[in-house]
């Protein structure tokens, strides 16, 4: 069963799926414009396996506080080490990120802070390629996304288009597809305004990321994971982040998308068990 709960951390308030079960923990961070709920499926299968988890909202999406208006990745890092800090005393906690959440989980293995990680699982990794249709769509500045955006239309069609695109872009499975899921996913694009704003924050995170010197010194466990259908991050930055993060493995999945998440809940459950093992293992006493 998934519970829910309200908490802060870094003074930033926010929302906690989270399940019952055995240390350590297991902290889930989901991708751009995304909320908590992206984990569901992850977080089920989980909770059937007696295993600890939450996923949590980061700052600016699903139910926790609005980001502050300076650069919002140093606002993530931090908000990231205290979510940390609030699941690991018991144990060092297995984090696992897709997208966003993914770049976020190796910034936080690499922090010279030594936060208590024992292991993490990276799906779909930005920040060392981009797939072609992502490219020409923030060619230039990416202003005429936004100008896009703003185009009036009715808005059932808005929510049928919001959705049919949210499922091509995330999944890689159509039959995988939850509607609901999806409808949770997209929602913050059915009026003019939402989306307009969406994908100002995505251009700008895009740049943010882009801008961002290599991420080096990764010393845990970790695992990154590629959806060979992944539409938005490509292929080659997953290779890349394996390639120069010693000991690191690298699985791809060949039906999976963008969220593998979504596409293949029980490999990213298993890859994260994994780690825990290894955990328990490690925090056995002599």
């Amino acid at each position: 069963m998934i519970n829910e709960r309200r908490t802060v951390h870094d003074g930033v308030g926010t929302r906690e799926l989270f399940v019952e079960g055995d240390v350590p923990t297991v902290v889930l961070l989901h991708g751009f414009g995304h909320p908590a709920d992206a984990w569901r499926p992850v977080l089920n299968r989980l909770a059937e396996a007696g295993q600890a988890a939450v996923a949590v909202d980061l700052p600016g999406f699903g139910a926790a506080d609005l980001a502050a208006s300076s650069a919002w990745l140093p606002q993530g890092d931090r908000f990231v080490a205290a979510v940390v800090a609030a699941h690991s005393q018991q144990a060092p906690v297995v984090l696992v990120g897709n997208s966003l959440g993914a770049y976020l989980a190796v910034r936080a293995a690499a922090s010279p802070m030594r936060l208590p990680i024992s292991g993490i699982v990276s799906t779909a990794t930005p920040g060392l390629g981009w797939t072609a249709l992502v490219r020409a769509a923030f060619v230039g500045d990416g202003r005429w996304l936004t100008w896009g955006a703003g185009i009036s239309a009715p808005r059932w069609i808005r929510r049928c288009g919001a959705d049919m695109l949210a499922g091509y872009l995330l999944y890689g499975d159509r039959s995988r597809l939850d509607p609901e899921l999806v409808r949770i996913l997209s929602t913050q694009v059915y009026s003019r305004r939402g989306a307009r704003e969406l994908l100002e924050r995505a251009t700008s995170m895009k740049f943010a990321v882009d801008a961002e010197p290599a991420v080096v010194g990764v010393s845990c466990p970790a695992v990154f994971v590629h959806g060979r259908r992944d539409r938005l991050v490509a292929f080659a930055s997953s290779e890349g982040w394996h390639l120069a993060t010693p000991g690191s493995r690298l699985v791809v999945l060949d039906k999976a998308g963008h969220c593998p998440q979504l596409d293949a809940p029980n490999e990213i459950c298993s890859l994260a068990r994994e780690l825990v093992m290894a955990t328990r293992r490690d925090c056995r006493p002599a």
